[in-house]
């Protein structure tokens, strides 16, 4: 039992907790700073701890000298003799301890408490999450012997025999498999899912399913969101991180190195993209564009966001708590918030991300349309998937369309082009070059190329005669190649960059020039021309090319990139017999330049005319589809292939753009301790990076500035105590419902103390010698007999332990608003699967919902059926609109980190599953499917079939007869709806559907 006390340090915040069985006194907080003259210290001035006991002062900000024993504030074995009691026992009002102003008493029985422990010693340590991981031993058992399946049995079953509770019996088969589902991937089992739980686990930890399901909660503790939150909340552009963290998750990456690339990715050596991409971590801070916001006030809200950010996702400290003092429950100083913060001080980063009145020259020609930089220029792997997914869709649709007759021929010529050029590109042959500006230039007989050097010459049109090689033309291939003639860029602009506007004829002998009319132009590394609320406007460049990059991207080597625009015709065109292609290239600064034809109308910037797909389907039954993608123009392909060949065009290539971190020089505003907070007031001490100074940090140089990259490393040090801890006590609530410490965000002294402190110690030894091993900790977790017991379903323990701290059972709860919806549309067989990663989707939302919202205004797009089928994880995060249906399912807004969600139940939550449209879409999927599988079934089979599809289980006598009733007065009703759509929304609608067990 632990008892609360109010002491004669309770005016500076501190507090302590004695342990009836231990004997130990523990302080919330390092009481060494403590020398004012009404205060107690308990250290000396040399801050070595005083074996004698506390000391109390005699002159302000300083130490006398003292006799042996004199004057201490605790004197072990001696309360006579301890100022701390004569203190509390005055009835002087300037010597009372604490005063009676600050209206708190130290009771008699807190007194007792006090005095006693000073009798028994005096011993006291640190708070218990601040003390070394040390590794308890497993404790025996003596009973329920047979039912240990690994240590966490034992923690668990030693304290259920100290307080005579008996465990729960395992759970039954079929509930235990859908717990596992959806604990480990948010999923429901399906059809034909395992029985065995060994099996599922295994299943379930390689499944892609598992990384989306990790996912969420760490993009809630990070505050992922694709806007920016403060004032116009405009969107950035932010997926592959969350990419990377599913990846993370699935690749089973150490979360040490998980960690550091976060933080610090960028100062690796030799970092690679994708832990650059990582660093996006230290960009998910609120930002503004606001007209009226002052820059230099905004870069303290970003810097404090990113120390609460530190707290809250690694350490489980509430670090914001000493934004404008010393923590007042923590050993945290108002120094440490901010030598936290000047890790981060070398970051590339803005005020206001916006040119208002010139605050921000920098950022001259940004506006509320334009991006949040610096961002990353990285080919997406899930974009890649994404093209070559929907190439295949693209085959499956067209194949089934038939070809006139002459088809069979064209075809022919296809498998002949693509015997000769497996890519589908012809390079054409550069016949002859001009320029009207004189640039010299010469062909490259090698490759075909044309080579431009010199400086920039403004006005200048090439014209460049080519030689095409095939008779089918459907497109044009533009590669702009770097040359080290050109100093290794593609462009001979001082930047590396280039533009140009082109035009095609084809050249006949004995007629006039054709013109090639370009339906669709793209390129895969541009600079857009214009932006539209985060992103690019237009899929198109619009008639001119602007070369890679754009300003503040990254990397810098993009312009020694080779870069490839694709111009599809808007017909295919039958080249006659010495027919020459003549490209106008309006352009003051390409370098070096390559044209191909492909017979195919709309390929892939950056990728073979010819895909796998394209070129299976050619020596295949489908190869109708291989014909209608290069003769057929798309307007005249249907609705289904327009939709898939937008989705293939907005990947652009696979190419994308996400917010990270760049480490820039000296900052503009270096981080000093704010007297209160205040960001005006410039009087404060400047400080230097620093970890939080009563944790060890040994590991860390004493020679140099710190870096956030040794920051990352002492977060995952094994001298630091708090990462392992807070990590798995956040797993551990992910199994159980709640923590062992079940104030998620503060193992400090506000938090609570653990239900099973040896667990959770040991937990944390185990997984910070595992290597940081997460898929291990899960095995261990969802193993053992306390994972497994039955749930909620002893009225002994009702009183006894009404929170399920003992663990004696599970613990029912509601599903995340994520696997909610996730649920129905699984059930329903409309879960989109296929693809993992990507671009955000747009779920359906009310109409007008995001009227309020301004600079710029914005209209809300659904997204199509193929996205808006997707797990909810990638569902688009406005943070301050968040989707209605995840807020009416507890979702955070992510404007600040969030260690854990609240669970309420609403009276909204049952409206949003019975309107929302994608839950009705569901009750009509699932409707359909109970038709479709028991075309002939009774009444009772369908309810059956329903049951064990949706819940797992058989329906019990009664529940078949509700279900019966129900049915019944659907049928006697006048509703045109199916009854089975009524049934399935019914089901949808159970608490045992959205509740896990």
């Amino acid at each position: 039992m632990t008892f609360r006390l109010i002491t004669t340090l309770s005016a500076l915040g501190c507090w302590a907790t004695i342990s009836a069985e231990e004997g130990i006194l523990q302080f919330n907080r390092d009481i060494r700073p403590i020398i004012s003259e009404k205060c107690i210290a308990c250290h000396g001035p040399d801050g070595k701890k005083r074996e004698a006991g506390l000391r109390l002062d005699t002159q302000e900000g300083a130490f006398a000298p003292l006799k042996e024993g004199e004057g201490y504030a605790i004197v072990p074995g001696k309360p006579e003799d301890s100022v701390l009691l004569h203190r509390i026992d005055t009835t002087d009002e300037d010597e009372v301890m604490p005063p009676h102003h600050f209206h708190k008493e130290v009771t008699k029985e807190e007194r007792k408490i006090l005095e006693q422990w000073i009798r028994e010693g005096a011993e006291y340590e640190a708070h218990w999450s601040y003390t070394p991981i040390v590794r308890p031993p497993v404790p025996a058992v003596e009973k329920h012997q047979e039912l240990v399946r690994n240590p966490i049995d034992q923690f668990i079953f030693r304290r259920l025999e100290k307080e005579g509770v008996e465990p729960s019996p395992l759970a039954d088969e079929a509930t235990l498999v859908r717990r596992l589902s959806l604990d480990l991937t948010g999923l429901p089992p399906g059809p034909g899912a395992a029985s065995d739980p060994e099996q599922v686990i295994e299943e379930s930890l390689n499944s892609p399913a598992y990384g989306e399901r990790m996912a969420v909660p760490w993009l809630d503790v990070v505050r992922f969101a694709d806007t920016v939150g403060y004032h116009g909340d405009q969107n950035q552009r932010i997926f592959p991180y969350r990419d990377y963290v599913i990846q993370s998750f699935n690749d089973n990456k150490p979360f040490s190195q998980f960690v550091i690339e976060q933080i610090a990715g960028d100062l690796l050596p030799n970092p690679n993209e994708e832990q650059i991409v990582a660093t996006g971590y230290n960009r998910l801070n609120l930002v503004t564009r606001e007209g009226g916001a002052q820059p230099k006030e905004y870069i303290k809200k970003y810097a404090a966001d990113r120390v609460r950010s530190i707290g809250t996702s690694f350490l489980g400290q509430t670090t914001g708590c000493a934004e404008c003092h010393d923590h007042k429950y923590d050993p945290i100083s108002a120094k440490d918030f901010y030598s936290l913060a000047a890790f981060f001080d070398d970051l590339q980063q803005w005020g206001v991300y916006q040119n208002y009145n010139r605050s921000t020259p920098d950022l001259n020609g940004f506006n509320n349309d334009h991006p949040f930089p610096p961002e990353l220029v990285t080919r997406s792997s899930s974009l890649l998937e994404r093209i070559q997914f929907l190439e295949s869709q693209a085959v499956e649709l067209l194949a089934q369309q038939g070809i006139p007759e002459e088809g069979e021929e064209k075809l022919i010529e296809l498998k002949d082009f693509m015997e000769k050029h497996p890519d589908g590109w012809s390079v054409m042959e550069a016949k002859a070059f001009q320029s009207s500006q004189n640039t010299p230039g010469k062909v490259l007989p090698d490759d075909q190329s044309i080579l431009l050097t010199g400086s920039p010459r403004k006005d200048d049109v090439l014209a460049v005669e080519l030689q095409p090689k095939g008779r089918n033309l459907g497109s044009i291939r533009l590669e702009a190649l770097p040359d080290a003639a050109n100093a290794g860029h593609v462009g001979r602009d001082a930047s590396g960059r280039f533009s140009l506007s082109p035009s095609f004829e084809l050249l006949v002998p004995g007629e006039d020039a054709r013109p090639l009319k370009v339906r669709f132009a793209q390129a895969d590394l541009d600079r857009p021309a214009k932006y539209a609320n985060g992103d690019r406007r237009s899929l198109s460049f619009d008639g001119t090319w602007f070369s890679a990059p754009a300003r503040f991207e990254l990397p810098s080597d993009l312009t020694r990139k080779k870069a490839t625009a694709v111009f599809c015709l808007e017909q295919a065109i039958e080249i006659p017999a010495g027919a020459i292609v003549r490209a106008k290239i309006a352009s003051a600064d390409i370098g070096r330049m390559r044209f191909s034809l492909s017979p195919r109308l709309d390929p892939v910037p950056g990728h073979d005319a010819f895909s796998p797909q394209f070129r299976a389907a050619l020596e295949s039954s489908q190869e109708n589809a291989a014909f209608h993608l290069c003769f057929t123009p798309p307007a005249k392909l249907g609705a289904g292939y327009g939709n898939v060949l937008a989705g293939i065009r907005d990947a652009r290539g696979g190419w994308t753009r996400t917010v990270v971190s760049n480490s820039i020089g000296k900052p503009a505003y270096p981080s000093r301790v704010l007297n209160r907070g205040d960001w005006q007031d410039e009087s404060g001490e400047l400080v230097e990076p620093a970890v939080l100074s009563f944790l060890p940090s040994d590991s860390l140089p004493s020679d140099r500035r710190l870096t956030r990259l040794d920051l990352a490393n002492w977060i995952v040090a094994d001298e630091n105590p708090l990462t392992a801890r807070h990590f798995v006590n956040r797993l551990w609530k992910q199994f159980f419902g709640s923590g062992l410490s079940n104030v998620l965000d503060d193992l400090g002294g506000q938090g609570e103390p653990p239900s099973h402190p040896d667990l959770l110690d040991w937990l944390a030894a185990e997984f910070r010698d595992s290597g940081w091993n997460v898929k291990h900790m899960v095995r261990l977790i969802t193993e053992s007999h306390t994972y497994r017991q039955a749930a909620a379903h002893r009225e002994d323990l009702l009183e006894k332990d009404p929170y399920n701290r003992l663990l004696a059972q599970q613990g029912g709860r509601r599903l995340d608003a994520e696997f909610v919806r996730d649920n129905a549309l699984s059930v329903a067989g409309l879960l989109e699967q296929r693809l993992v990663g990507g671009p955000s989707v747009f779920p359906y939302q009310p109409a007008g919902y995001y009227e309020p919202l301004n600079f710029p205004t914005r209209k809300y797009r659904a997204s199509g059926s193929f996205q808006q089928h997707r797990r909810s994880v990638y569902a688009h995060w406005q943070r301050t609109f968040l989707h209605p249906t995840m807020a009416s399912f507890d979702a955070p807004a992510r404007d600040e980190c969030a260690a854990d969600r609240p669970m309420a139940n609403s009276p909204q939550q049952a409206l949003a599953l019975l309107n929302d449209p994608i839950f009705v879409e569901a009750a009509q999927a699932l409707g359909e499917v109970v038709t479709r599988e028991l075309p002939e079934g009774s009444d009772q089979q369908r309810i059956e079939f329903l049951f064990q599809r949706v819940l797992n289980r058989a329906p019990e006598e009664v529940e078949l007869a509700s279900f019966g009733k129900v049915l019944d007065s659907i049928r006697e009703g006048e509703s045109e709806l199916s009854p089975w759509f009524q049934v399935s929304r019914l089901i949808l609608n159970l608490h045992e559907t959205i509740t896990r067990y």
